[in-house]
């Protein structure tokens, strides 16, 4: 066990691999780590009120390169497509199920605006220094990103 977090979420294990192995796996999500300046971007998801990389499930007839995207989009309102496939991971959900997730990453010079909408997950976003307080981060992400960008 690498990680686990307040919500349940067990961070079992990581894989380095070619983006074309994935479909060996039961890939059911995405994860997307944007670096900016050595910054990472956060969002603050109001319903498990912590910070935590975009990410999400991947949706019927998406591969896991576009629901990374959409996820991103979705979460964080940023429009990136020049993703670099890092590896899975894999995880046990608080349900015991284990599934395999997809990671992403990329370098951007600047952020878009993220101008809320009342039915968006996340109440903001921030690029995080790992130094700065900025309260609950969601430790399996802080994990993902050590064990994938640093």
């Amino acid at each position: 066990m690498f990680a686990k977090n307040k919500c349940g979420w067990v961070l079992l294990d990581y894989f380095i691999m070619e983006e074309n192995e994935i479909d060996k796996y039961n890939v059911t999500g995405s994860y997307v780590i944007v670096n900016i300046n050595g910054n990472f971007l956060f969002g603050f998801n109001k319903y498990r009120k912590q910070w935590e990389l975009p990410s999400g499930g991947i949706e019927a007839g998406e591969t896991a390169r576009v629901a990374a995207e959409r996820e991103l989009f979705e979460e964080t309102h940023q429009i990136i497509s020049e993703l670099t496939f890092k590896g899975l991971i894999k995880v046990k959900k608080p349900n015991g199920e284990i599934a395999y997730q997809a990671v992403y990453n990329c370098f951007k010079e600047k952020l878009l605006p993220f101008d809320k909408k009342d039915d968006d997950e996340m109440d903001e976003i921030c690029l995080w220094d790992f130094k700065e307080n900025i309260g609950y981060v969601d430790e399996c992400d802080l994990k993902i990103i050590n064990l994938f960008c640093l």
